[in-house]
This record gives C-alpha cells, structure tokens and sequence, in this order.
C-alpha cells in the first residue's frame, strides 16, 4: 500500500505533487477523518468502488491510518495529522487534493452534523478559537429531528458516494495482529468470552451498569471470561476487579488493532455505540449493542447476530444529537451517567448475553 505523508505547509502553498500528483489510472480519492468508527463505516464503500474499476485512495489522519493499514481494498493512503489543517481552510485544501483523482468523495460531517446534530460551540483548531453554529435543524422537535435523521448511517454513506449498497464495513487486522490474538485466546481457559467495550466517543456513551452486569454472569455461568477494551481513560472503570481472574482488564493496553483482531475469538461482544461495534457488525458472533443518540434504523439495521437495547422510559431518545459534554444531554442524579444509559436495565442485558452464549 502506498503511503503518503502530507507535509505541513500553509494551505495555499500546497500543490498536486504534495498529494501525489494527478493519478494515472482511475482513481478515487475518500476524504474520512474522524474516529474509528467513522472510518469502519467508511471502510464499507472500498470494495464497491474496486468493483467499478477504481484504485482506492483515503486520505485520513492517524485513527484512519491504523485501522486501513492492510485493507485489501485500499491502494494508497494520504496521511495527515489530526488538526494539521484549520478547520476552516479544510474546503481550500480539498479543493487542491481533489485535482489529482478521477472521482473525490468528501465525507467528513456527512454522519455528525448531518445525521447526529451538532450543537454551537467553541472550538479550536491551530491555535485559533472559533464559533461552530448549530446544525440547520438542530433546534427543531424531537419529532422532527427523527423524521430528518432516522436514516441508516452506511446507507446513507453509499448514497453520497454514489456506489450501490452492500453492508460491509470491515477492519482487516494484520498476520502478527492474527497471531497475536490466537495466543492470547489460549491464555483464556474458559468457553466462552464477551469482549465488553467500556465508552465511546462522549458522555452518553458510558454505561453505568457494566459492573452489576459483569457480577451477574460471573455468578451464573462458570464457564465465561470477560475482557474489557477502550482507551487509557476507561482504566477507572476497570478498578475493583483485579483479582478477578475471569475478568481481563485491557484498557489502554491494547491496540485498537490488536483489540478488533481478538473480536474474532469471543463468543460475545457488547458495549455503546462504539467504533468495536462497528467492527463486529458482520462477524457471527453476538453482538449486544446499548443505543444512545442514534436508532436501530440507524446503526444496527443491517448488523448480524445483534439485539440492539433501547432504554426505558427515557423521553430524550433518540435524540439524533451529538453531545460534547452534559450541557446538552440529559443526566441521570442517581448513577451520574447519561439519561438513556442509565434507563437501559441490567437485567435485559444479561438475559440477552446469557441466552446468546
């Protein structure tokens, strides 16, 4: 796979060599920054444009670069660090890069801002501060936002990269990321494990419950292991169960690579609506999703093997909203975790992973 890396310059100073130039064969160029989930989602698109007779080219920042690393179905990646670019030159930028390609598919807010609303607030890119506006609609009743925006994700995705629909959003991990999960697998000397990814991207992506969960099943069944993933953050979350040994705790201790190549070894994966998730979304194994801010027609549609879990009497949901703190989303007093998260029963949760083993 070809690599290139975006050098740093002021955004009128670049020129098509600094983006490889202008292809030769026919080329499509997908512009996917955001987390890992979006670029899962994106990953879909791939190998419908291969079978259209396009070379592939993503330009991504450094969450894309790790998980297209060994995509089949990519040809070259455009690599640039996150917040290299203003935020407000990015449309000067693209319109240079997208001279080199045949086709030039720009996706970034085509889910947030879109899709999942975006609230006013302030933010900084390079050093310089600056006021977002609302979304267009973002204001509107919360039934008129779900009229607007309860659209599947990848359907939508397709749709603006004019590429007809098939679901298949895949992380491809790499032979020593293959290996390395087989081993550690073996270490795990119960049947069955459930990967458990403990937050998101935002506040409402925290299930206050995990642990009540996780003691539940650990009292039920012998025979199952849990591991828990997510960033160096959720550590906090793993405190109390260290000398469980059917709980393995990971948290910012493997990779996103090495956490999506173990998927293949669980018998189980759950959490929010996650970038993990997403990954799973076509693998066999089952999958139980906890919904926040978006609708089952718009993440879980078209997954396999998945109960999606909606919480109980929680007015807010789906409120097809993005969130950057509480100051916009609901807060439950008693467990200090979002409003949807705390309304989604424990019990539901291990009725479902226990009869799915």
């Amino acid at each position: 796979m070809k690599k290139i890396i975006v050098p740093f310059k002021e955004v009128e100073d670049y020129s098509l060599e600094d983006f490889g130039g202008k292809r030769a064969n026919k080329t499509v160029c997908i512009v996917r920054y955001g987390a890992f989930g979006d670029i899962i989602q994106a990953s879909s698109l791939f190998p419908m444009f291969k079978k259209e007779g396009y070379r592939v080219c993503v330009n991504v920042s450094e969450a894309g670069e790790k998980l297209l690393k060994c995509n089949p179905h990519v040809d070259e990646l455009i690599i640039q660090k996150s917040g290299q670019i203003c935020n407000t030159r990015l449309d000067d930028y693209w319109a240079v890069m997208s001279q080199c390609f045949d086709k030039f598919v720009q996706l970034s807010e085509s889910i947030e801002r879109t899709l999942l609303l975006s609230p006013e607030r302030i933010v900084e890119s390079k050093g310089e501060k600056y006021r977002v506006a609302a979304s267009e609609g973002y204001h509107l009743s919360k039934e008129e936002i779900h009229e607007r925006c309860n659209v599947n994700y990848i359907e939508h995705t397709h749709k603006l990269a004019g590429v007809p629909f098939e679901h298949n959003p895949v992380y491809y991990p790499s032979s020593s990321e293959k290996e390395w999960a087989k081993n550690a697998r073996r270490k795990i000397k119960t049947k069955h494990v459930v990967m458990v990814t403990l937050s998101g991207s935002s506040v409402h992506k925290v299930w206050p419950w995990t642990d009540a969960m996780m003691a539940s099943i650990l009292k039920l069944r012998k025979d199952v292991s849990f591991v828990t993933v997510g960033d160096q953050v959720c550590q906090i979350l793993e405190v109390g169960w260290e000398k469980e040994p059917r709980v393995i705790t990971r948290s910012g201790l493997w990779s996103i690579g090495k956490t999506l190549a173990f998927i293949d070894h669980c018998s189980a994966v759950v959490g929010p609506e996650t970038g993990v998730l997403n990954a799973a979304s076509t693998k066999p194994m089952h999958k139980t999703v906890l919904l926040s801010h978006s609708s089952e027609e718009n993440l879980t549609k078209h997954w396999v093997n998945t109960t999606a879990i909606t919480p109980a009497d929680c007015p807010c949901y789906p409120c097809h909203k993005m969130h950057f703190g509480f100051s916009t989303c609901n807060r439950d007093e008693t467990t200090g975790g979002a409003l949807c998260a705390a309304n989604i029963d424990p019990r539901i949760v291990v009725s479902d992973i226990t009869r799915n083993l």
